[in-house]
Protein backbone atom coordinates (compact mmCIF):
# COMPACT_ATOMS: atom_id res chain seq x y z
CA UNK A 1 0.00 0.00 0.00
CA UNK A 2 2.90 2.24 0.96
CA UNK A 3 4.21 1.96 -2.40
CA UNK A 4 1.02 3.56 -3.68
CA UNK A 5 1.21 5.97 -1.61
CA UNK A 6 4.69 7.43 -2.93
CA UNK A 7 3.41 6.87 -6.60
CA UNK A 8 0.20 8.95 -5.74
CA UNK A 9 1.87 11.94 -3.74
CA UNK A 10 3.63 12.93 -6.98
CA UNK A 11 0.00 13.79 -9.07
CA UNK A 12 -1.27 15.55 -5.86
CA UNK A 13 0.72 18.63 -6.44
CA UNK A 14 -0.58 21.34 -8.73
CA UNK A 15 1.37 21.81 -11.77
CA UNK A 16 2.58 25.09 -12.87
CA UNK A 17 1.93 26.27 -16.51
CA UNK A 18 4.46 24.95 -18.67
CA UNK A 19 6.40 27.67 -20.87
CA UNK A 20 6.23 28.19 -24.66
CA UNK A 21 9.18 27.70 -26.82
CA UNK A 22 10.35 31.32 -27.04
CA UNK A 23 7.79 33.95 -26.57
CA UNK A 24 9.09 37.45 -28.45
CA UNK A 25 6.86 39.59 -27.08
CA UNK A 26 7.57 38.60 -23.63
CA UNK A 27 10.93 38.65 -23.65
CA UNK A 28 10.80 42.22 -25.88
CA UNK A 29 8.43 43.41 -22.50
CA UNK A 30 12.10 42.88 -20.20
CA UNK A 31 12.88 46.36 -18.85
CA UNK A 32 16.68 46.95 -18.95
CA UNK A 33 18.24 49.55 -16.74
CA UNK A 34 21.97 48.61 -16.34
CA UNK A 35 24.46 50.37 -17.73
CA UNK A 36 25.47 49.76 -21.43
CA UNK A 37 28.90 50.73 -21.33
CA UNK A 38 31.56 53.28 -19.72
CA UNK A 39 30.57 56.88 -19.37
CA UNK A 40 32.44 60.20 -20.35
CA UNK A 41 35.28 61.25 -18.00
CA UNK A 42 35.33 58.89 -15.03
CA UNK A 43 38.73 56.95 -14.68
CA UNK A 44 37.61 53.84 -13.29
CA UNK A 45 34.15 52.29 -12.96
CA UNK A 46 32.39 48.96 -11.52
CA UNK A 47 29.34 48.06 -13.26
CA UNK A 48 28.50 44.31 -11.81
CA UNK A 49 27.88 43.04 -7.68
CA UNK A 50 27.78 39.53 -8.95
CA UNK A 51 26.91 38.93 -4.92
CA UNK A 52 23.83 41.33 -5.32
CA UNK A 53 23.21 39.83 -8.94
CA UNK A 54 22.66 36.39 -7.19
CA UNK A 55 20.49 37.31 -4.13
CA UNK A 56 18.41 39.19 -6.58
CA UNK A 57 17.92 35.58 -8.62
CA UNK A 58 17.54 34.00 -5.46
CA UNK A 59 14.75 36.49 -4.41
CA UNK A 60 12.82 35.02 -8.11
CA UNK A 61 11.72 31.93 -6.36
CA UNK A 62 8.98 33.82 -5.04
CA UNK A 63 6.51 30.90 -4.69
CA UNK A 64 6.01 27.56 -5.16
CA UNK A 65 6.64 26.23 -8.45
CA UNK A 66 6.43 22.63 -10.19
CA UNK A 67 6.38 21.05 -13.52
CA UNK A 68 3.67 19.20 -14.98
CA UNK A 69 5.60 16.35 -15.07
CA UNK A 70 9.34 14.63 -13.28
CA UNK A 71 11.34 12.15 -14.21
CA UNK A 72 8.69 9.64 -13.96
CA UNK A 73 5.16 10.07 -14.85
CA UNK A 74 2.91 8.60 -12.30
CA UNK A 75 -1.32 8.49 -12.07
CA UNK A 76 -3.19 9.74 -8.53
CA UNK A 77 -3.52 5.93 -6.66
CA UNK A 78 -5.07 7.53 -3.44
CA UNK A 79 -6.76 10.53 -2.03
CA UNK A 80 -5.10 13.88 -0.51
CA UNK A 81 -6.18 12.96 2.93
CA UNK A 82 -4.35 9.78 2.93
CA UNK A 83 -1.00 11.80 2.42
CA UNK A 84 -1.21 14.19 5.35
CA UNK A 85 2.09 12.36 7.25
CA UNK A 86 3.82 12.65 4.18
CA UNK A 87 3.24 16.58 3.13
CA UNK A 88 2.11 18.46 6.57
CA UNK A 89 -0.31 21.20 6.63
CA UNK A 90 -0.13 22.29 3.10
CA UNK A 91 -1.98 25.93 4.28
CA UNK A 92 0.93 26.74 6.65
CA UNK A 93 2.81 29.74 4.97
CA UNK A 94 6.18 29.73 5.33
CA UNK A 95 8.00 32.88 4.59
CA UNK A 96 11.17 32.87 2.60
CA UNK A 97 13.76 35.97 2.82
CA UNK A 98 17.21 36.50 0.44
CA UNK A 99 20.18 38.48 1.99
CA UNK A 100 21.08 41.37 -0.46
CA UNK A 101 24.26 42.62 -0.57
CA UNK A 102 24.23 46.24 0.39
CA UNK A 103 24.64 48.70 -2.17
CA UNK A 104 27.26 50.77 -2.44
CA UNK A 105 28.48 54.02 -4.01
CA UNK A 106 31.92 54.16 -5.77
CA UNK A 107 33.98 57.18 -4.74
CA UNK A 108 36.05 58.55 -8.13
CA UNK A 109 39.63 57.99 -8.24
CA UNK A 110 41.85 60.38 -6.25
CA UNK A 111 43.08 63.24 -8.84
CA UNK A 112 43.85 65.95 -6.49
CA UNK A 113 46.62 66.85 -9.35
CA UNK A 114 44.85 66.96 -12.25
CA UNK A 115 46.24 69.79 -14.95
CA UNK A 116 42.90 70.01 -16.85
CA UNK A 117 42.14 73.00 -14.91
CA UNK A 118 39.87 75.96 -16.80
CA UNK A 119 41.54 79.18 -16.89
CA UNK A 120 40.64 81.72 -13.57
CA UNK A 121 38.64 83.68 -15.94
CA UNK A 122 35.67 80.87 -16.69
CA UNK A 123 33.15 80.77 -13.73
CA UNK A 124 29.76 78.40 -13.10
CA UNK A 125 26.75 80.13 -14.68
CA UNK A 126 23.58 80.08 -13.24
CA UNK A 127 24.58 77.10 -10.34
CA UNK A 128 24.49 77.26 -7.00
CA UNK A 129 26.61 74.34 -5.00
CA UNK A 130 23.88 72.65 -2.86
CA UNK A 131 25.89 69.21 -2.94
CA UNK A 132 26.95 67.98 0.50
CA UNK A 133 28.76 64.61 -0.01
CA UNK A 134 30.41 64.58 3.58
CA UNK A 135 27.76 62.12 4.34
CA UNK A 136 28.43 59.87 1.21
CA UNK A 137 29.89 56.83 3.05
CA UNK A 138 32.50 55.98 0.13
CA UNK A 139 34.30 58.97 1.36
CA UNK A 140 36.63 57.84 4.02
CA UNK A 141 36.22 61.05 6.18
CA UNK A 142 34.18 63.94 6.56
CA UNK A 143 35.04 66.20 3.66
CA UNK A 144 33.88 69.61 2.78
CA UNK A 145 30.66 70.20 1.07
CA UNK A 146 31.57 71.40 -2.53
CA UNK A 147 34.29 68.97 -3.09
CA UNK A 148 33.82 65.07 -3.38
CA UNK A 149 35.96 63.47 -0.73
CA UNK A 150 38.07 65.82 -0.72
CA UNK A 151 38.47 66.36 -4.19
CA UNK A 152 37.13 68.64 -6.82
CA UNK A 153 33.73 67.07 -7.82
CA UNK A 154 34.09 66.34 -11.73
CA UNK A 155 30.67 67.32 -12.58
CA UNK A 156 30.91 70.85 -11.39
CA UNK A 157 30.74 73.18 -13.96
CA UNK A 158 34.31 74.31 -15.09
CA UNK A 159 35.57 71.48 -12.97
CA UNK A 160 39.00 70.24 -13.85
CA UNK A 161 38.88 66.01 -15.47
CA UNK A 162 41.14 63.62 -14.84
CA UNK A 163 44.20 63.44 -15.83
CA UNK A 164 44.74 61.91 -18.85
CA UNK A 165 47.54 60.31 -20.65
CA UNK A 166 47.35 59.92 -24.37
CA UNK A 167 48.63 62.12 -27.00
CA UNK A 168 47.11 65.22 -28.46
CA UNK A 169 45.61 66.19 -31.68
CA UNK A 170 45.93 69.02 -33.57
CA UNK A 171 44.02 70.24 -35.17
CA UNK A 172 41.68 69.99 -32.27
CA UNK A 173 38.64 68.52 -34.02
CA UNK A 174 36.62 65.16 -33.55
CA UNK A 175 37.32 65.18 -37.30
CA UNK A 176 41.17 65.73 -36.87
CA UNK A 177 41.03 63.31 -34.12
CA UNK A 178 39.35 60.20 -35.76
CA UNK A 179 41.86 60.62 -39.04
CA UNK A 180 44.75 60.83 -36.63
CA UNK A 181 47.17 58.25 -37.86
CA UNK A 182 49.16 58.08 -34.15
CA UNK A 183 46.00 56.28 -32.55
CA UNK A 184 45.30 54.00 -36.00
CA UNK A 185 48.95 52.99 -35.71
CA UNK A 186 48.17 52.00 -32.21
CA UNK A 187 45.69 50.22 -32.72
CA UNK A 188 46.56 48.56 -35.92
CA UNK A 189 49.91 47.26 -34.38
CA UNK A 190 48.41 45.45 -31.08
CA UNK A 191 49.17 41.61 -30.99
CA UNK A 192 46.09 39.94 -29.07
CA UNK A 193 47.69 38.81 -25.30
CA UNK A 194 47.63 34.97 -24.78
CA UNK A 195 44.84 33.31 -24.22
CA UNK A 196 42.71 35.83 -26.23
CA UNK A 197 41.41 35.92 -30.30
CA UNK A 198 41.19 39.38 -32.07
CA UNK A 199 37.50 39.81 -33.05
CA UNK A 200 37.84 43.77 -34.63
CA UNK A 201 40.36 45.98 -35.26
CA UNK A 202 40.79 49.86 -35.17
CA UNK A 203 37.16 50.84 -34.93
CA UNK A 204 35.65 54.32 -34.50
CA UNK A 205 33.22 52.66 -32.27
CA UNK A 206 33.53 51.17 -28.26
CA UNK A 207 31.15 48.16 -27.40
CA UNK A 208 27.78 48.41 -25.96
CA UNK A 209 25.75 45.93 -24.65
CA UNK A 210 24.09 44.33 -21.41
CA UNK A 211 27.12 42.42 -20.33
CA UNK A 212 29.21 45.56 -19.28
CA UNK A 213 31.50 44.94 -16.46
CA UNK A 214 33.52 48.24 -15.87
CA UNK A 215 36.60 50.08 -17.58
CA UNK A 216 39.38 51.82 -16.22
CA UNK A 217 42.10 54.03 -17.49
CA UNK A 218 45.29 53.06 -18.87
CA UNK A 219 48.58 55.54 -19.23
CA UNK A 220 49.35 53.92 -22.50
CA UNK A 221 47.87 51.63 -25.11
CA UNK A 222 47.98 48.20 -23.14
CA UNK A 223 45.67 45.11 -24.63
CA UNK A 224 48.04 43.00 -22.33
CA UNK A 225 47.64 45.08 -19.33
CA UNK A 226 43.51 45.26 -20.10
CA UNK A 227 43.74 41.58 -20.54
CA UNK A 228 45.11 41.47 -17.09
CA UNK A 229 42.17 43.36 -15.54
CA UNK A 230 39.93 40.82 -17.62
CA UNK A 231 41.54 38.04 -16.57
CA UNK A 232 40.96 39.28 -12.36
CA UNK A 233 37.15 39.32 -13.11
CA UNK A 234 35.58 35.95 -13.16
CA UNK A 235 32.79 36.72 -15.51
CA UNK A 236 35.07 38.68 -18.21
CA UNK A 237 34.98 36.71 -21.48
CA UNK A 238 36.33 39.35 -23.25
CA UNK A 239 37.53 43.57 -23.56
CA UNK A 240 37.67 46.59 -25.48
CA UNK A 241 40.51 48.70 -25.70
CA UNK A 242 39.88 51.95 -27.59
CA UNK A 243 40.73 55.72 -27.43
CA UNK A 244 38.19 58.30 -26.29
CA UNK A 245 38.44 62.36 -26.88
CA UNK A 246 37.16 64.14 -23.69
CA UNK A 247 36.77 67.82 -22.92
CA UNK A 248 39.59 69.11 -20.61
CA UNK A 249 36.98 70.69 -18.02
CA UNK A 250 33.57 70.16 -17.68
CA UNK A 251 31.72 72.73 -19.77
CA UNK A 252 28.29 72.29 -18.39
CA UNK A 253 26.66 75.49 -17.13
CA UNK A 254 30.54 77.12 -18.19
CA UNK A 255 31.23 80.47 -19.06
CA UNK A 256 34.02 78.79 -21.17
CA UNK A 257 32.05 76.87 -23.46
CA UNK A 258 34.62 75.35 -25.93
CA UNK A 259 37.14 73.21 -23.45
CA UNK A 260 40.25 71.62 -25.52
CA UNK A 261 40.33 68.06 -25.72
CA UNK A 262 42.40 65.32 -24.21
CA UNK A 263 43.12 62.29 -25.10
CA UNK A 264 41.92 58.73 -22.66
CA UNK A 265 43.36 55.13 -23.45
CA UNK A 266 39.88 53.50 -21.96
CA UNK A 267 39.75 49.38 -21.01
CA UNK A 268 36.18 48.23 -21.21
CA UNK A 269 35.49 44.52 -19.77
CA UNK A 270 32.74 42.88 -20.78
CA UNK A 271 30.92 39.33 -19.89
CA UNK A 272 29.14 38.99 -23.51
CA UNK A 273 30.66 38.39 -27.10
CA UNK A 274 32.68 41.15 -28.27
CA UNK A 275 32.13 41.40 -31.87
CA UNK A 276 32.01 44.54 -34.84
CA UNK A 277 28.67 44.33 -34.27
CA UNK A 278 28.18 45.49 -30.51
CA UNK A 279 31.03 48.53 -31.54
CA UNK A 280 28.00 50.91 -31.58
CA UNK A 281 29.16 53.71 -29.82
CA UNK A 282 30.78 56.34 -31.51
CA UNK A 283 30.31 59.19 -28.94
CA UNK A 284 28.11 61.94 -28.25
CA UNK A 285 27.84 65.21 -27.83
CA UNK A 286 28.39 66.69 -24.31
CA UNK A 287 27.20 70.24 -23.96
CA UNK A 288 28.58 71.10 -27.13
CA UNK A 289 31.69 69.49 -26.87
CA UNK A 290 31.57 66.27 -29.29
CA UNK A 291 33.36 63.09 -27.83
CA UNK A 292 34.44 60.72 -30.48
CA UNK A 293 36.26 57.35 -30.62
CA UNK A 294 39.02 55.90 -32.25
CA UNK A 295 41.43 52.94 -32.48
CA UNK A 296 39.06 50.65 -30.73
CA UNK A 297 39.97 46.99 -30.54
CA UNK A 298 37.80 43.59 -29.36
CA UNK A 299 39.34 40.93 -28.04
CA UNK A 300 37.45 37.41 -26.36
CA UNK A 301 38.61 34.99 -24.79
CA UNK A 302 40.07 31.95 -27.07
CA UNK A 303 38.29 29.18 -24.63
CA UNK A 304 35.10 29.12 -22.52
CA UNK A 305 35.10 27.36 -19.38
CA UNK A 306 32.16 27.13 -17.33
CA UNK A 307 32.10 27.51 -13.62
CA UNK A 308 30.65 24.35 -11.38
CA UNK A 309 28.28 26.82 -8.88
CA UNK A 310 27.87 25.32 -5.29
CA UNK A 311 26.14 21.75 -4.40
CA UNK A 312 25.93 21.97 -8.65
CA UNK A 313 28.07 19.22 -11.31
CA UNK A 314 28.26 18.37 -14.65
CA UNK A 315 28.53 21.17 -17.00
CA UNK A 316 27.40 20.84 -20.58
CA UNK A 317 27.79 22.41 -23.80
CA UNK A 318 24.39 22.73 -25.45
CA UNK A 319 26.33 25.08 -27.73
CA UNK A 320 23.58 27.63 -28.92
CA UNK A 321 20.69 26.13 -28.04
CA UNK A 322 17.78 25.86 -25.34
CA UNK A 323 16.51 23.26 -24.23
CA UNK A 324 11.93 23.40 -24.98
CA UNK A 325 10.62 21.06 -22.50
CA UNK A 326 7.19 22.19 -21.33
CA UNK A 327 6.20 19.30 -19.44
CA UNK A 328 9.65 19.22 -17.38
CA UNK A 329 10.53 22.94 -16.96
CA UNK A 330 9.29 24.07 -13.70
CA UNK A 331 10.21 27.87 -13.82
CA UNK A 332 12.34 30.89 -15.99
CA UNK A 333 13.81 33.90 -15.42
CA UNK A 334 16.01 36.36 -17.18
CA UNK A 335 18.68 38.26 -15.83
CA UNK A 336 19.53 41.25 -17.80
CA UNK A 337 23.62 41.66 -17.29
CA UNK A 338 26.65 39.34 -18.25
CA UNK A 339 26.62 36.05 -18.61
CA UNK A 340 26.35 35.08 -15.27
CA UNK A 341 25.68 31.26 -14.17
CA UNK A 342 26.11 31.17 -10.32
CA UNK A 343 22.43 33.13 -10.93
CA UNK A 344 20.46 30.31 -12.16
CA UNK A 345 22.11 28.17 -9.97
CA UNK A 346 20.87 30.51 -6.93
CA UNK A 347 17.78 30.74 -8.21
CA UNK A 348 16.84 26.77 -8.76
CA UNK A 349 18.30 26.04 -5.13
CA UNK A 350 16.34 28.83 -3.65
CA UNK A 351 13.08 27.71 -5.52
CA UNK A 352 13.60 23.79 -4.25
CA UNK A 353 14.23 25.25 -0.88
CA UNK A 354 11.09 26.94 -1.06
CA UNK A 355 9.36 23.93 -2.16
CA UNK A 356 11.15 21.89 0.72
CA UNK A 357 9.54 24.51 3.08
CA UNK A 358 5.87 24.30 1.89
CA UNK A 359 6.07 20.47 1.77
CA UNK A 360 6.05 19.91 -2.09
CA UNK A 361 9.67 18.03 -1.79
CA UNK A 362 9.27 14.93 -0.31
CA UNK A 363 12.52 12.87 0.35
CA UNK A 364 11.16 9.53 -1.02
CA UNK A 365 9.69 10.75 -3.94
CA UNK A 366 12.71 12.64 -4.90
CA UNK A 367 14.57 9.67 -4.37
CA UNK A 368 12.52 8.13 -6.93
CA UNK A 369 12.71 10.83 -9.47
CA UNK A 370 8.78 11.48 -9.35
CA UNK A 371 8.79 15.06 -7.60
CA UNK A 372 7.36 17.97 -9.94
CA UNK A 373 8.82 20.24 -7.48
CA UNK A 374 12.24 19.79 -7.06
CA UNK A 375 14.27 21.02 -9.49
CA UNK A 376 17.21 18.23 -10.87
CA UNK A 377 19.01 20.18 -13.90
CA UNK A 378 18.76 23.91 -14.70
CA UNK A 379 20.13 25.67 -18.39
CA UNK A 380 21.74 28.88 -18.01
CA UNK A 381 21.79 30.51 -21.45
CA UNK A 382 23.23 33.96 -22.85
CA UNK A 383 20.81 36.12 -24.67
CA UNK A 384 21.85 38.66 -27.02
CA UNK A 385 18.99 41.26 -28.75
CA UNK A 386 19.89 42.80 -32.26
CA UNK A 387 23.99 41.52 -31.67
CA UNK A 388 24.78 42.81 -28.10
CA UNK A 389 24.75 41.09 -24.85
CA UNK A 390 21.32 41.01 -23.13
CA UNK A 391 21.17 38.61 -19.93
CA UNK A 392 21.55 35.52 -18.71
CA UNK A 393 17.90 32.87 -19.16
CA UNK A 394 17.52 30.30 -16.92
CA UNK A 395 15.44 27.47 -17.11
CA UNK A 396 14.43 24.98 -14.08
CA UNK A 397 13.93 21.25 -15.11
CA UNK A 398 12.48 17.95 -13.21
CA UNK A 399 14.34 15.53 -15.42
CA UNK A 400 18.00 15.17 -16.43
CA UNK A 401 18.30 16.17 -20.46
CA UNK A 402 21.49 15.58 -22.63
CA UNK A 403 22.83 18.64 -24.71
CA UNK A 404 21.55 16.56 -27.86
CA UNK A 405 18.18 17.31 -26.69
CA UNK A 406 18.12 20.84 -26.78
CA UNK A 407 16.78 21.68 -30.33
CA UNK A 408 15.50 25.15 -30.05
CA UNK A 409 17.08 28.18 -31.73
CA UNK A 410 15.68 31.45 -30.46
CA UNK A 411 17.09 33.39 -33.27
CA UNK A 412 15.27 31.52 -36.12
CA UNK A 413 11.09 32.22 -37.10
CA UNK A 414 9.11 35.49 -37.95
CA UNK A 415 11.33 38.67 -37.40
CA UNK A 416 13.23 38.04 -33.89
CA UNK A 417 15.98 40.19 -33.14
CA UNK A 418 17.27 37.53 -30.72
CA UNK A 419 19.99 35.32 -30.34
CA UNK A 420 22.55 33.05 -27.74
CA UNK A 421 25.81 33.31 -27.69
CA UNK A 422 26.28 30.02 -24.99
CA UNK A 423 24.46 27.93 -23.28
CA UNK A 424 25.23 25.41 -20.73
CA UNK A 425 23.46 22.55 -18.07
CA UNK A 426 24.37 21.90 -14.84
CA UNK A 427 22.99 19.40 -12.39
CA UNK A 428 21.66 20.52 -9.15
CA UNK A 429 21.46 18.88 -5.62
CA UNK A 430 17.51 19.08 -4.99
CA UNK A 431 18.70 19.02 -1.28
CA UNK A 432 20.99 21.96 -1.71
CA UNK A 433 20.31 25.85 -0.40
CA UNK A 434 20.95 28.95 -1.61
CA UNK A 435 23.65 29.94 1.21
CA UNK A 436 26.93 30.76 -0.80
CA UNK A 437 25.89 34.67 -1.86
CA UNK A 438 29.11 36.12 -3.15
CA UNK A 439 30.72 32.84 -3.77
CA UNK A 440 32.78 33.62 -7.30
CA UNK A 441 35.39 31.62 -9.58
Amino acid sequence: MRSYLFLGAAALVAASPAPQAFDVEVFDAIPVTIAQGPKPGATIESAYNQAQAQSTAAAAATGVATAQSAKRSVGAEVEARDLWWLWGNKETKVATTSTKAPATTAAPAANPSSTNMAPSSCTPVSWTNTFAFTADPACATDIEVGTYCGFINPDDPCAAQPNAYGPKTDPDTADAFKSNSVYHDLANSAKAPSGYVSSFVNQYGSVTGSGYLGYKELTSYDVNSCASYCDETSTCTGFNMFIERNPQWNPRQCSCTEPPSVTRFKCSIWGQDVNNGTATNYGQGQDGFEVVIAGSNGYNKGTYSPPTPPSCSQPQSCNKKLHNQPSYCMGQKTFPGPYDPSLCAAYAQNQNEVNRKHGIIGLILSLFGMNKGACVQFQAAYLEKAGAGFGTHCRLFTKKFSPSDANLDVSLGGKSKWGCQKSYTWSVDYRASFNWGGWSW
